[in-house]
């Protein structure tokens, strides 16, 4: 199995949200809320910090993978967030 995982602006959550709901054919969770420094600095929602990211994570089949990426892809491509949002596959199992 494959974490499809989505880390992007704040803002841009809501495109990826909808769209999984419309789509109806895989499950999601959202982490609405998540800090941290990367290329474009510190982002800790704070005045001093501003900004923040948000996180999803959908966990496919390996078969169903390669669709699930390019949905994801299509979202962001469709949103407008390209320049914002990271997309990653990470190998799971359960446990």
């Amino acid at each position: 199995m494959k974490a499809v995982v989505v880390i992007t602006e704040a803002e841009a959550m809501n495109a990826f949200e909808r769209a999984f709901i419309v789509d109806g054919t895989r499950g999601f969770t959202i982490v609405p809320r998540v800090w941290g420094s990367g290329k474009t600095g510190l982002k800790t929602g704070t005045r001093v910090h501003p900004g923040g990211s948000s996180l999803l994570f959908s966990v496919v089949a390996d078969e169903d993978a390669a669709a699930a990426i390019e949905f994801v892809r299509r979202v962001r491509d469709e949103s407008g967030s390209a320049v914002a949002t990271k997309i990653f596959t990470i190998e799971v199992e359960e446990s």
